[in-house]
C-alpha cells in the first residue's frame, strides 16, 4: 500500500483529531499516527486492515437474488402451510459459510439486519447461526436459482415449482 505525502498528512492530521475525540482509543490512534508520519511502510496495511475488500456488482446480484427466491418461497409457506415444503432441508434460507463465503454472508446481515430488507429472515436467525451454514451455499444457491430462472423466475410458485427448485 502506498500513500503520497498529501494523503499522509489527512491521515495524520485525522488520527489526531480521533485520538482527541476517543481517549480511550487514544493509544491506538496515535500509534497509526506516528506509522504515517515517520513512513514506516511496512506496518501501512495496519491503517486499512479493518476496509473490507470491495464486493463486485455481480455477486451483491447474486445475494439479493438469492434472497429474493427465498422470498418467494416464504410467500408460498406462509399461504400454504404445505409441510412437506416447511420440512424441505432448504426451505428456509441457510445463510453463507462464515468460513470460505464471508463477504455473501456480511452483506446477507447487511440485508437483513440494517437495511431491514427481507425481514421475514429475521426468523431464522437462530435457526441459521445469524446466517453462517457452516457449510458451502454458493454453488447450491447458483442451482437453485439456475432452475427458479427456467420456469420463469415467477414470484407466485407452487409445490411443483418448489420442489423442482429444492431437488436440483
Amino acid at each position: 500500500m502506498q500513500f503520497t505525502k498529501k494523503e499522509r498528512l489527512n491521515l495524520i492530521n485525522q488520527y489526531k483529531i480521533l485520538s482527541k475525540l476517543y481517549p480511550e482509543d487514544s493509544e491506538h490512534y496515535d500509534e497509526l499516527r506516528e506509522i504515517l508520519e515517520d513512513g514506516y511502510e511496512v506496518f501501512y496495511p495496519q491503517i486499512s486492515e479493518w476496509v473490507s475488500e470491495d464486493m463486485p456488482e455481480k455477486e451483491g446480484k447474486f445475494v439479493l437474488d438469492v434472497l429474493d427466491l427465498y422470498r418467494a418461497i416464504e410467500d408460498y409457506k406462509r399461504i400454504s402451510k404445505d409441510q412437506e415444503i416447511i420440512d424441505n432441508y432448504y426451505s428456509y434460507f441457510r445463510g453463507f459459510d462464515g468460513n470460505n463465503e464471508g463477504q455473501y454472508m456480511q452483506f446477507a446481515r447487511f440485508l437483513i439486519n440494517k437495511q431491514n430488507k427481507f425481514s421475514e429472515q429475521k426468523d431464522y436467525l437462530r435457526k441459521n447461526d445469524n446466517l453462517n451454514s457452516h457449510a458451502p451455499m454458493v454453488d447450491i444457491y447458483q442451482k437453485m436459482l439456475s432452475k427458479w430462472t427456467d420456469i420463469g423466475k415467477p414470484w407466485n410458485l407452487d409445490a411443483q415449482d418448489i420442489n423442482d427448485i429444492f431437488n436440483i
